[in-house]
């Protein structure tokens, strides 16, 4: 399951893809939680595929800031 489905199926926005997963990762760099900083936890490279750990991810829109759009916050 990608993780825009799953924000969606938890109902924590009401729309997502993974082009909006990308956005908010570009549009709010202090919030997203994954990457390289040394402050980020680090993405796990499933053959091509970047992934995130699924409890720091649901917890980043459970508690993060209002991002606008269709989300629920």
């Amino acid at each position: 399951m990608t993780g825009a489905k799953l924000l969606v199926e938890l109902r924590l926005v009401d729309q997502m893809t993974a082009d909006g997963l990308r956005y908010h990762a570009r549009r709010n760099p202090d919030w997203w939680k994954f990457g390289n900083r040394p402050d980020q936890i680090p993405y796990v490279m499933v053959g091509p595929v970047r992934t995130m750990e699924t409890g720091a991810f649901i917890a980043m829109f459970e508690n993060g800031p209002r991002r606008g759009g269709r989300g629920r916050k």
